[in-house]
């Protein structure tokens, strides 16, 4: 069964929603702890096993971590942007992926069936999800509604138009200098019947500017 359309965004800025696997447990954690760790990295694709979410703050210099957990979500602020430019850091690693998406509200409820990081996620952003639906197919789904991202994994482009425009202009005024000394050499090699341009060759390239100027 296909998940209904998306609903319209919501202004605001873009959430992040970061897929990875989630951290080693504790020793001595609980066995029901333990059993989940191990179902969750036998069904769950490496670097699929998790999903949490952060956005910048709306008021503040910082950030905003929505992070569901199996017994609970925390929701923490960050000052400054330290920590994001650690989870920035470790995707362009590749030791986990971002999508840039911002939120939907939807029209009608969506019923969430399962208490997980996805569907928790799912319902932060506003986007379809069932029972079933794993970090890896959250994350299929969200790379249709993705948004720029600017300069997050790469400085901006230098803006080198300027330089591009003055290299074609003088490459253009060299080709059309050198279709002009072709012309005069040809109408030169013409007018001078019986000599062979050999001799103008000869001279260097001043005598044979020389030679031209005076035709």
């Amino acid at each position: 069964m296909s998940c209904p359309p998306a609903a319209p965004a919501v202004a605001g800025p873009p959430w992040y929603a970061v897929f990875c696997d989630p951290e080693p447990l504790p020793p001595g954690a609980p066995l029901r702890n333990r059993v989940l760790s191990a179902a969750l990295r036998a069904a769950l694709a490496p670097g699929f096993r998790h999903v949490y979410a952060m956005r910048r703050l709306n008021c503040a210099e910082g950030w905003l971590l929505f992070n569901p957990h199996s017994a609970c979500v925390d929701i923490v602020e960050f000052a400054g942007d330290a920590f994001a430019d650690r989870v920035f850091a470790e995707a362009e690693a590749g030791r986990c992926r971002v999508v840039a998406v911002v939120a939907r509200r939807p029209e009608a409820w969506m019923p969430r069936f399962a208490a997980t990081c996805v569907s928790a996620v799912a319902h932060l952003l506003g986007v379809p999800s069932r029972p079933w639906t794993t970090p890896r197919a959250l994350y299929c789904q969200l790379r249709t509604q993705e948004v720029p991202m600017g300069s997050v994994f790469s400085p901006p482009k230098v803006d080198t138009k300027a330089a591009d425009d003055a290299a074609r202009k003088a490459q253009a005024d060299a080709d059309a200098l050198e279709a002009k000394n072709q012309a005069r050499l040809r109408a030169l090699k013409a007018g001078q019947s019986g000599r062979s341009l050999l001799a103008y060759a000869e001279t260097g390239e001043a005598g044979v500017k020389t030679m031209l100027g005076a035709g």
